[in-house]
């Protein structure tokens, strides 16, 4: 399995789901990582195209070019966790700024957002004002007022404010964006056989209670969780745009519900 930024702590998480699956499934498996460091995303996934790749599954956000491209297992890795995201904004800003509530309080504001990121389409397709750049610039334009909020997933912002010294930044505390979204396991299509052994073992991990148990007692998803407090706020549910509609047709037992979920 290829590891698009080689540091296997990062994504303990995804990467300890794929041995779950392995685990659930019929026959005997093993999961190697191979770091990939100094490679693009675009170059990995031509990668499994070849006749005789270094790597042959891959995990990656959600994207209509992936799914027609690839093999993808239909099985949402953090079970949509990946979907649920929050505000960054400057401090002096939000005590200023009236509470938000719903999508029509965000509009007249600008959110930062990744160049080519899906999000980014996401947002605008829901009337959002979005402002683009790259990752480590994003940062800079939010301090410097270029714009208001920088949408950030639950996994994520929390490390990233306090690995930063970020301390004239803090999160929205009412509200989280939220849109159908996450990381899925790819593969050639020329490895129907590797497919089938993942998708048998994710379902068959969800039908034993063993998904569900991960999910639960992983310290990676228990820390964002506990953090995020999704329970106390405004979940704001954005709508995809017609190219991404399929994950709509993933069932809904496949996707975290706050509250129930643990």
């Amino acid at each position: 399995m290829g590891l698009l930024h080689g540091d296997a702590d990062i994504f303990d998480y995804e990467l300890s789901v794929v041995r779950l699956a392995l685990e659930h499934a019929p026959g005997d498996h093993t999961l190697r990582i191979v770091p990939l460091e100094g490679m693009t995303q675009q170059r990995i996934l031509t990668t499994l195209e070849t006749p005789n790749p270094r790597i042959n599954v891959f995990f990656s956000g959600y994207s209509p070019v992936r799914e027609d491209r690839f093999l993808q297992v239909d099985v949402p890795l953090t079970r949509g966790l990946l979907g649920y995201r929050l505000l960054v904004t400057p401090r002096k800003a939000l005590k200023e700024r009236a509470p938000l509530a719903d999508i029509k309080d965000l509009r007249p504001f600008r959110i930062g957002s990744g160049i080519g990121w899906p999000d980014t389409r996401i947002l605008s397709n829901n009337g959002l004002k979005v402002i683009t750049s790259t990752y480590d610039n994003l940062w800079r334009m939010l301090e410097y007022g270029r714009f208001e909020f920088f949408h950030r997933g639950i996994q994520e912002v929390f490390t990233e404010l306090a690995r930063d010294n970020r301390q004239l930044l803090t999160v929205e505390p009412r509200i989280a964006l939220v849109w159908r979204y996450d990381y899925f396991l790819y593969v050639s299509r020329e490895r129907s056989e590797l497919h089938d052994i993942l998708t048998t073992g994710l379902l068959n991990a969800y039908r034993s209670g063993a998904f569900m148990d991960h999910f639960r007692q992983h310290p990676t998803i228990q820390k964002a969780l506990r953090q995020a407090r999704l329970t106390d706020r405004t979940l704001i549910r954005l709508a995809l745009p017609d190219a991404f509609k399929s994950l709509n047709t993933i069932p809904d037992r496949f996707w975290h519900r706050p509250g129930e979920d643990g």
